[in-house]
């Protein structure tokens, strides 16, 4: 339940946002954003990759579970805002899926846990980046 209960905060979180942007504004960032994560991808290991994967898929579960849930609905911001945050992850999936494509990964299911809050390049739990075979410290300088 603590999980579903982060999931909530975050969604919470960002529907709480103080400042409203226009829909113009938000198509633009989601681009920047699409952009950076196309460049984090492209400096993961296959390693990161079968994480990111896994982390992607894990959100995406968890948007839908939010969508079916009233309550969770309400508390994300309503069924707009969910299906919006649900397009925009099948976005960064389709992304990460021609990544794994274009260096012929397949498969490659779950082996261990993933940190809801941490991408592949952000993943700062030494036992987890053991467990998904990563480097032992996570690299330095800008993350998407």
């Amino acid at each position: 339940m603590s999980y579903l209960r982060q999931i909530m905060q975050r969604l919470h979180d960002r529907s709480t946002s103080p400042a409203p942007v226009e829909r113009g504004d938000v198509s633009g960032r989601l681009e920047a954003h699409l952009e950076l994560y196309a460049a984090s991808l492209e400096g993961c290991t296959d390693a990161m990759l079968a994480y990111e994967t896994a982390w992607l898929e894990q959100h995406i579960d968890s948007l839908e579970l939010c969508a079916r849930e009233p309550t969770m609905l309400a508390s994300a911001g309503g069924a707009e805002r969910v299906e919006r945050l649900l397009q925009e992850s099948l976005r960064f999936r389709h992304l990460l899926e021609r990544c794994r494509q274009t260096r012929g990964l397949v498969g490659e299911g779950v082996r261990a846990a993933v940190v809801a809050s941490e991408h592949a390049w952000e993943l700062s739990d030494a036992g987890l980046r053991r467990a998904w075979g990563f480097p032992a410290e996570p690299p330095t300088g800008p993350s998407a």
